[in-house]
C-alpha cells in the first residue's frame, strides 16, 4: 500500500487552500481507484487555529480512506524558532510518515495533480526499495490543465538528486525514509530546503535516484513568504540519520473523532511551552556562509582579471 502524506492547517493558507486540497485530492484518488492503487491519505494539520473547526473534520468525512493527526499549537510553541512561520511543513510531514501503513510513502502537498505518467508508475508498482523518485514540476492555473503536452516541465533538464520544490513529490520505500531518519527537525529556524537536504541524504546513501513523470501544480498566493525564507548553507548541514523523527517520544496522542488523532503535549512540556516567546529566525554560525571564503574567491578573481589586463597591455 502506498501512504499520501499531506499537510495543511484550518487558516485558508493562500486564499483558497480548501478548495486546492479537495481538487487535488478527490482528482488524485480517484485516478488511484480507477487504477486499482492501494492507497491511503494521511493528512497532518499542523498548529491549527483554535477558533475555527479542524479541517481535518472535513478531511475525514471526504476521503474512507484518510487518516488524520492535529499537532497542537503548543509543539509548535515548544520547538519554533521563527514567529512567522506557523506550519512546520516537515516535520508534519514526518508526523504522517512515521505513523502511515503503507511500506510506500508518497509525499506531496496540498495542491499537486499527478501527471498519467506518474500514476502509469505507481499503477506498473516495479518500485526499488533502495530508489528514491521525485518528479517533474509545472504551474497551472485549474485541473483542466493537467497533462497538457505544450506546458514546460521546470526540471526537464535537471539531474541533480534534489530540485526546485523537490518536497512536492518524494516517493520512496518507508523503511528507506526511516534508515535516511527523515526530514531535519533540528532545523527549527527555517522551512526552507529541508526537502533538498532529504533528497541529498537519499542519494548520499544508495546514489539512486529516478524521475517518473511530472506534477502539476495550482498556482496560488505565498502569504508572507518573504518573511519566513531564511537562507542559509543547507549544503553544510549535518545529513547523518536522526535519531528520532515524526514528534515520537514526547507527544500524547489522543483520539479526539473518527480517524483523527491528536498529538499534544504531557503537562511538564505544556508549561513550558506556554511561556515561550515567538522570537526572530536566526541563522546558527555553523550555517553561515564563509566570509574568509568569499572574501578568497574574490581576491582570486580580481588577481585573474588583472593578470588578464596587464597581459593585454603588453601586448
Amino acid at each position: 500500500m502506498i501512504s499520501v502524506v499531506i499537510v495543511g492547517r484550518n487558516d485558508n493558507y493562500g486564499g483558497d487552500f480548501e478548495t486546492r486540497l479537495f481538487a487535488t485530492a478527490h482528482h488524485n484518488f480517484r485516478e488511484f481507484e480507477r487504477r486499482g492503487i492501494e492507497a491511503e491519505l494521511i493528512f497532518v494539520e499542523w498548529n491549527p487555529l483554535s477558533d475555527r473547526a479542524l479541517l481535518s473534520q472535513d478531511v475525514a468525512a471526504a476521503f474512507p480512506q484518510a487518516r488524520c493527526f492535529v499537532v497542537d499549537g503548543s509543539v509548535h510553541r515548544l520547538i519554533s524558532q521563527n514567529r512567522y512561520i506557523k506550519v512546520f511543513e516537515y516535520h508534519a510531514k514526518n508526523v504522517g510518515a512515521k505513523r502511515a501503513r503503507g511500506d510506500w510513502l508518497l509525499l506531496t502537498n496540498p495542491d499537486n495533480f499527478f501527471g498519467k505518467d506518474v500514476l502509469d508508475f505507481l499503477q506498473a508498482g516495479a518500485f526499488n526499495p533502495d530508489t528514491f523518485y521525485r518528479a517533474g514540476w509545472i504551474e497551472i492555473d485549474d485541473e483542466s490543465d493537467v497533462d497538457r503536452t505544450d506546458l514546460i516541465d521546470v526540471h526537464a533538464t535537471d539531474r541533480r538528486p534534489y530540485c526546485r520544490a523537490s518536497g512536492d513529490f518524494i516517493f520512496c520505500a518507508k523503511s528507506l525514509f526511516e534508515r535516511v531518519g527523515g526530514f531535519r527537525e533540528d532545523l527549527t529556524f527555517t522551512n526552507t530546503h529541508k526537502d533538498s537536504i532529504l533528497c541529498q541524504a537519499f542519494f548520499d546513501l544508495t546514489k539512486k535516484v529516478r524521475k517518473v513523470g511530472t506534477t502539476y501544480h495550482l498556482k496560488h498566493a505565498r502569504d508572507e513568504q518573504s518573511k519566513r525564507r531564511v537562507q542559509y548553507n543547507w549544503k553544510k548541514v549535518d545529513r547523518s540519520p536522526q535519531g528520532t523523527f515524526g514528534l515520537s517520544g514526547y507527544c500524547v496522542e489522543t483520539s479526539i473523532g473518527s480517524r483523527i488523532t491528536e498529538l499534544g503535549l504531557p503537562a511538564a512540556l505544556l508549561r513550558e511551552a506556554n511561556d515561550r516567546q515567538p522570537v526572530e529566525p536566526c541563522v546558527p554560525r555553523a550555517y553561515l556562509e564563509s566570509r574568509r571564503h568569499r572574501s578568497n574567491l574574490e581576491n582570486s578573481v580580481r588577481r585573474v582579471v588583472k593578470l588578464a589586463i596587464w597581459q593585454m597591455r603588453r601586448r
